[in-house]
């Protein structure tokens, strides 16, 4: 991995964390050390019955799962105010450097943060910013979100130089008619706007090298980073030759940062992309600029990665990647020189002691006076729960065992297979397929018929078209049964795409109307509470069991009490836990050791929601004499 990059690589997977809110992702890492489960830190929604919830104050603060990740993700983002809306600046009359700050914020909060101030800082005396101080804010061309959409598509001021643009009017007015570097920089970024014309419009700069304004995508500087970014290369070497500057930054990076950035976006992280004459020259440029003193700012890795470390996303390639690129081009990415930022001197140890104790007082003042209190609740809390919960992560896909074997390991391993099993249809009758994607398009129509030769002439794919048709187009179910597209077993775990995870109730109800029998079972004996659980849809569950959906309990499978309280404790989803419980308890399930195991956990790490469910049901109280904490799961 990558590691003090500054860009985050998000695997997917779940993590499971003492003191924080498990995220909705269905997988689950390990840590590679222990084969354990890891720990997660992302924060949801409370999920405490809605009869029993309340703010917990402060002085009677009581540490769970999600109130430990609520509290952290609050504090968190209320520290990273305080540098949001402290005003820096007259550290720098007392002597400090905008190194030094720059590095306080990195230590004290974040790379990104730090990148923020400090792109702010370089821009404060751009044409645009000075402008809006006699105008009161109202010249806006905000171009950042240039990465993640057009930059161009929204802002008055983006209008207006786009139109004289094309009507080859070069702004002659005054302030706020006057043309701004800013202006120019909307222009190259829209490739429908020549060079030609777009050289026009620099030249009638008041200065051709004034920075852009902070509204401007973070860390580009002048018109000539705008050209680099988005590929102009010969736009760039003019804009040079016109008295526009090279401008780095050891934190922000610079030049050379954009012609790899650009490097990135034609060949992608593996480095394979691309056409081979686009490449060669992108490789040239850069070289070119190196040849002009250019450095990168790359961070420092000892696993192959080539990777941007401004704090911002920007290119990144893998090590198959760079590997790809030194036999494809014969270009080593690794040669390219690289900048060294500042590091920590005691200048920046003594500002930090200074933004420490006000941070802390506008921390205090924002609500939380016991912080410190409160972490330390939340600390023993998790050292508790990792004391007595550790549990093994287990890969069955591939078992021979039977379904009995692992249920009895942990009920949970035996879904973990039929999932596993079930990925692999799904992945071999893909959506992508030509015949597939036809038949899709042709249902959404209402081309019936022709639906059904295109499936009768390619059946592998029918399985996966007809859930799929039940949970996307249930009013079709009428149409499935008259051509025969059924198949003769469903598969429940079809409805589960990883996200929506089930039927919505909306869908159920339709599926209703349209004739489907909502008691109908499937291949393996579940019936629909099955994908209500799935995705803990209280919705969904409520109106199920209003049409008497079976309860189902095999001794080799869990059934859906013990799927709602895995869910609940393992998962941590326990979001409306204790209703959608109380729903599942009205079919008087048979209480089992296992659903005590679940029960025990719950009762570890979401104390207020095993108590509320205990209780409405005591027959689920459950302690270490009478239960055991569950020592195995798997990636369901």
């Amino acid at each position: 991995m990558v590691v003090g990059t500054g860009i985050a690589l998000i695997a997917t997977g779940l993590w499971f964390y003492a003191t924080m809110e498990p995220v909705d992702n269905p997988d689950i890492p390990t840590d590679n050390a222990t084969g354990q489960v890891a720990i997660d830190t992302s924060p949801q929604e409370s999920a405490l019955p809605a009869s029993k919830t309340e703010n917990t104050p402060e002085e009677t603060f009581i540490p769970t799962t999600n109130r430990c990740a609520q509290f952290r993700y609050d504090l968190n983002h209320t520290k990273s105010k305080f540098f949001e809306q402290t005003d820096l600046n007259p550290y720098l009359d007392k002597g400090y450097s905008a190194d030094d700050i720059t590095l306080a914020i990195i230590l004290m909060d974040s790379r990104l943060s730090a990148v923020r101030w400090r792109d702010t800082y370089r821009k404060q005396f751009s044409p645009i910013n000075q402008a809006n101080k006699i105008y009161g804010g109202q010249i806006k061309s905000d171009n950042k979100g240039w990465i993640s959409r057009s930059p161009f598509a929204s802002d008055a001021r983006t209008r207006w130089v786009l139109k004289k643009a094309r009507a080859g009017e070069v702004p002659i007015g005054t302030l706020p008619d006057a043309l701004l570097p800013d202006d120019v920089a909307t222009l190259i970024l829209n490739q429908s706007i020549g060079d030609d014309t777009i050289k026009q419009f620099a030249l009638a700069l008041d200065d051709i090298n004034a920075s852009l304004g902070d509204e401007q995508a973070l860390g580009m500087l002048n018109i000539l980073d705008a050209a680099i970014w988005v590929g102009r290369n010969d736009l760039a070497r003019w804009l040079m030759r016109k008295g526009v500057s090279l401008q780095s930054d050891p934190f922000i990076g610079g030049p050379l940062d954009y012609a790899l950035d650009r490097l990135h976006q034609l060949v992608g992280m593996m480095g394979s992309g691309g056409k081979s004459e686009d490449v060669i020259r992108q490789l040239a440029f850069i070289d070119y600029l190196i040849g002009l003193g250019q450095q990168a700012t790359v961070a420092s890795t000892e696993d192959g990665y080539f990777v941007n470390n401004s704090g911002y996303s920007s290119y990144f390639f893998k090590p198959e990647g760079v590997s790809s690129i030194l036999e494809r081009f014969g270009y080593n990415l690794f040669a390219t020189p690289k900048t060294i930022p500042p590091t920590k001197t005691a200048k920046t140890t003594q500002l930090m002691d200074e933004l420490s104790a006000q941070q802390q007082a506008y921390v205090s003042d924002n609500g939380y006076a016991t912080a410190n209190k409160i972490q330390a609740q939340c600390e023993d809390y998790r050292a508790k729960v990792k004391r007595y919960w550790k549990p093994e992560l287990i890969d069955v896909s591939e078992s021979e065992e039977t379904d009995k074997t692992l249920f009895n390991r942990a009920p949970e391993l035996v879904s973990c297979r039929r999932s596993a099993d079930n990925y692999e249809v799904k992945k071999s009758e893909n959506k992508n397929t030509p015949a597939y994607l036809r038949a899709n398009i042709l249902w959404r129509s209402g081309d019936y018929t022709l639906t059904a030769s295109t499936l009768n002439a390619a059946p592998e794919i029918l399985q996966l078209f007809s859930h799929n048709a039940l949970a996307e187009f249930p009013t079709t179910y009428p149409s499935l049964i008259s051509l025969g597209l059924m198949p003769d077993e469903l598969n429940y775990l079809f409805f589960d795409d990883g996200i929506t995870r089930g039927l919505s109730a909306s869908t159920l109800h339709k599926l209703n109307e349209s004739g489907f029998d909502l008691h109908t079972l499937d291949r393996y004996g579940r019936s629909l509470l099955f994908t209500a659980i799935q995705a803990m849809n209280l919705e969904a569950l409520t109106f199920l069991v209003e049409q008497n959906v079976p309860y189902y309990q095999p001794d080799d499978a869990p059934d859906p009490l013990y799927q709602a309280l895995y869910f609940a404790a393992t998962r941590g989803h326990e979001k409306n836990a204790y209703e959608i419980v109380s729903q599942l308890m009205s079919y008087q399930p048979t209480i089992t050791q296992a659903h005590l195991n679940q029960m025990l956990l719950l009762k570890l790490r979401f104390r207020q929601t095993y108590d509320n469910i205990v209780d409405a049901f005591p027959a689920l109280a459950s302690d270490e004499d009478s239960a055991v904490y569950p020592t195995e799961t798997c990636r369901l």
